[in-house]
Parts: structure tokens; C-alpha cells; sequence
């Protein structure tokens, strides 16, 4: 008897917890959804969230807004979302380096972005393309071979982060070159491209949607492509592999995420709409005019893809023998 009614108060937890789900899904979203970006603004990832928010909002009735949270790679951002209400009224803008490779690039996090995230949908995927300044002398990725071996340690190349897309293929370029490049860190794309363009770092690897840019600007030129083909938005920038490095090729991506303790309907509903809006015909030609690729998935998709990043830029960490920070 007692043992039925066990099952019974059981089975009544569940349809209430399930009523509730569903019921808060219904009412959600009941205030603006922020989408906090781990960079400053300027740079492609801020510029593309943008125009999904601007999509979504009204799709689920409220504003959608942008918060620019830069700092430690992503990291100061994560752990910000991961602070708020797990009510899927704030979403984290996660990337390449902040949800795959930082768990490399850190000895220790204070969140898991496997576990502490549940990641919605991919968003895009982008590549990164080798800046000069066009007075530099630098023609091709032998002229800058040939200039690091003159002088060892001269050359300086930014990023947008420790950790982030342009900071790790640096670090393997230098490496596979057999040249010393020294990093340095900034909190957003645009002062990367500012400093470049002032004469404070000599090249840097660039998300496409700001190379291009750069590029038309007429006072940048591209050496290489991260890419296995050269990108028809460049078409004048030749591969790695045409420059002489076999297998360069890396992808970089962003995806959405909430915190892992958001109830998983208000996660499906977020994922139906980031899918609805990113997928849109005006949404798609703006992302495409930045040379990046638009891709949406499903939540299990895109928490294999997760997986399988994480143990992807293990490798690619392990192969430059960057030495993980504190």
C-alpha cells in the first residue's frame, strides 16, 4: 500500500512539474531577452548579434538587446549569464574560444561550458584571415617569415582575447612557421584593427567580416585564408595551403547558450526562435555580406558539436605547447 502510494505522489510530482513547464514556457518571455556578447562592440560576433536581436524581437513579443561584457577571454562574460536567473532572459553568445578552447587555454574555470551552458542553436560560422598593413613591405607569408627570422621576436600580432580564434592560429601559425610572433591581448576586434592600422602591432588574424572590411578600406591586405578554398568575398587572398602550409584550416563559430538550469521548454522555445530569426531571408543576406556562413541546429546538434570543439582545440592547444594560464 505504502509502496503505491509512493508511486502515485510520484507520478502527480510529475504532471504538476511538467504543467508548470509548460506554463511558464507559454508566459515566456515576460521581459526583454539580453544577449550578452563576451567582446566589445564593433567587432563581427557583436555586429551579428545585433541583427539576430533586432530579427527575434518579435518573434517572442519583447525587445531583444545586446550587452557588451569584454574581458579574460569570454570568461568575465560567462560567468555573468551564469549569475542571472535561469529564466532564459539572458542568453550567453558563446564562440570558439570562450566555449571550446578556454577549457584548454585555463588550468581551472568557474563554470564547465559543457555542463553549466545548454547551447540553443549554432548561430554562423566564420574563418580568419592573416592582416598586414598595405605600407608594411609584406606581400605574402614568406616576406613576414623572412622579417620574424631577421629579427626574433619583433613581430606582434592582436587578438580580440586570450583564447579566442585569432589568439590560438596565431600561436600554431608562429609555431608551423618556425617564428617567434608575441601576442597581445585586447577586449574587442575594432582596437585590434585600430592598433594595426596605427602601427602598434604589425599583423593580425583577422574574423573575415572585419578583414574584408579592412580589406576594402583600401590601407589592409590580406596574405592568407584560413579556409581549404579561397572565400569569393576575397577572392585576391590565397589559402594557406597555397602559401605552403598543408592542413591550415581552422573554422571558427558562435553559438547561443542559457544557463544549463534553464527548464528545457523555454529552451526549445529559444531555440525555435534563434532558428526562426537567423534563418530569415534579411537576417541570412546581412550575415552572408560578411563573408560568414549561416547555421542553425537543434540543441542536441549543437551540444555534439560543442563536444566535439572542446576536444578539437584540446589538440590544437596541446600542438602550439601553449602553456594554460592561471
Amino acid at each position: 500500500m505504502q509502496k503505491h502510494l509512493s508511486m502515485m505522489l510520484a507520478g502527480l510530482l510529475a504532471i504538476v512539474l511538467q504543467a508548470g513547464s509548460t506554463a511558464s514556457a507559454q508566459d515566456f518571455p515576460s521581459k526583454p531577452i539580453r544577449i550578452v556578447a563576451p567582446f566589445a562592440p564593433g567587432g563581427s560576433p557583436d555586429v551579428i548579434a545585433r541583427i539576430v536581436a533586432e530579427e527575434m524581437k518579435d518573434d517572442v513579443g519583447q525587445p531583444v538587446v545586446v550587452e557588451n561584457r569584454p574581458g579574460a577571454g569570454g570568461n568575465l562574460a560567462a560567468e555573468y549569464v551564469l549569475r542571472q536567473e535561469p529564466d532564459g532572459h539572458t542568453l550567453f553568445l558563446g564562440t570558439t574560444g570562450n566555449m571550446a578552447a578556454n577549457k584548454s587555454i585555463f588550468k581551472s574555470l568557474p563554470f564547465d561550458p559543457e555542463t553549466d551552458f545548454t547551447p540553443l542553436t549554432l548561430a554562423y560560422a566564420s574563418t580568419n584571415v592573416l592582416l598586414v598593413r598595405k605600407d608594411s613591405g609584406m606581400k605574402s607569408i614568406q616576406d613576414l617569415i623572412e622579417r620574424a627570422k631577421q629579427k626574433p621576436g619583433s613581430i606582434t600580432f592582436g587578438s580580440p582575447g586570450v583564447g579566442t580564434a585569432g589568439h590560438l592560429i596565431g600561436e600554431v601559425f608562429g609555431k608551423r612557421a618556425g617564428i617567434e610572433i608575441k601576442h597581445v591581448a585586447y577586449k574587442g576586434q575594432a582596437q585590434v584593427i585600430a592598433d594595426l592600422r596605427g602601427g602598434h602591432i604589425d599583423i593580425s588574424f583577422e574574423a573575415i567580416a572585419t578583414a574584408i572590411q579592412a580589406i576594402k578600406s583600401g590601407d589592409m591586405i590580406g596574405l592568407a585564408i584560413a579556409t581549404k578554398e579561397r572565400n569569393p568575398k576575397l577572392p585576391d587572398v590565397p589559402t594557406f595551403q597555397e602559401s605552403g602550409f598543408d592542413n591550415f584550416a581552422f573554422q571558427a563559430w558562435a553559438l547561443m547558450a542559457a544557463s544549463s538550469k534553464t527548464p528545457p521548454a523555454i529552451a526549445q522555445r529559444l531555440n525555435a526562435a534563434l532558428v526562426k530569426a537567423i534563418n530569415s531571408k534579411p537576417v541570412r543576406e546581412k550575415i552572408d555580406s560578411l563573408g560568414v556562413q549561416v547555421g542553425t541546429s537543434s540543441i542536441e546538434e549543437a551540444r555534439a558539436l560543442l563536444k566535439a570543439e572542446v576536444a578539437l582545440w584540446r589538440e590544437v592547444v596541446k600542438t602550439t605547447g601553449f602553456k594554460p594560464l592561471d
